[in-house]
């Protein structure tokens, strides 16, 4: 018996990573009716010629659904500073998403040789909401020694639109020129998808990386309004003190959260992403 993580799952078969140079391709045994995720930890029994069957998923740290990955230790969020702009709704919901499944994330900003002061900008912002945000350039090298320290002995998984040059910058920290890399649209102003399953890549014994085909944000169908707050620490410590113990720090009076962002302990913007999805499920359950 063996114990390994999978790599990257296709058409049925589980490519595991058990230490040798060489992974393990496992088919799973009839029996085991779980449904298995790129970065799973299994055992497996090998049966020679770097062929395996999966006997038992080992109990998962954390997982998200989409992509479908598990055992992450952190999320790189990528956005470019410029073409295309970053969006900061979408920015938001990304990191509420990180949040929610227990994964602390990290928010970078490619393409700063093309608009640093944005970037700059960008920074500051969410380094006020209490974020690790890192400035980059895949074409000039700028931050990416940085980078590749952080990911040491971890997990990682890149995640971001397409045209941000996630792939790029992969392909700087791992020295491969086989990622795909996609061109922004003119036309639209978004990047063409590029990558096209989730897959690991193993830097050394220790340190993966996980290149998405794209990474989804929660979209809130399941949620109550009051499971919002939670999502945001920089508006979250400002809660618990409202004169309501149900208040949605929307029209309540005597509002913690409220006083906190007329104090300007609580950025505007980010106050407007928590409004904007707490309306979103009022008007839903309406």
């Amino acid at each position: 018996m063996a114990t390994g993580r999978v790599i990257k799952n296709y058409n049925g078969y589980y490519y595991v990573d058990i230490g040798e140079t060489e992974l393990v391709e496992c088919r799973r045994r009839g029996k085991l009716k779980e449904k298995i995720l790129v970065g799973d930890k299994l055992d497996i029994t090998e049966l020679g010629d770097h062929k395996g069957v999966i006997e038992k998923a080992l109990p998962r740290r954390n997982a998200i659904r989409r992509p479908a990955v598990a055992n992450i230790d952190q999320m790189f969020i990528i956005m470019a500073a410029q073409s295309p702009d970053p969006n900061q709704f979408l920015i938001d919901k990304m990191l509420m998403t990180c949040e929610y499944g227990g994964i602390r994330p990290k928010l970078c900003f490619n393409k700063c040789d093309l608009a640093m002061a944005a970037a700059e900008s960008y920074r500051d912002f969410y380094s006020r909401c209490g974020y690790d945000v890192y400035l980059l350039s895949a074409k000039t090298g700028q931050g990416i020694a940085e980078l590749r320290a952080l990911l040491d002995h971890t997990m990682s998984a890149f995640a971001g639109p397409s045209g941000v040059g996630k792939s790029s910058l992969l392909a700087c920290i791992t020295g491969r020129d086989d990622l795909q890399v996609g061109a922004v649209s003119n036309k639209i102003k978004r990047g063409r998808h590029t990558t096209r399953h989730s897959e690991i890549l193993r830097l050394d014994s220790d340190t993966y990386v996980v290149d998405t085909p794209g990474f989804s944000s929660l979209d809130f169908e399941d949620f109550e309004a009051k499971d919002i707050l939670p999502l945001m620490p920089d508006l979250a410590v400002h809660g618990g003190q409202c004169r309501f113990s149900s208040c949605l720090h929307r029209s309540e009076p005597d509002c913690s959260v409220k006083q906190a962002l007329a104090s300007g302990l609580i950025l505007p913007e980010r106050y407007e992403t928590y409004c904007k999805i707490v309306d979103s499920i009022l008007e839903r359950k309406r």
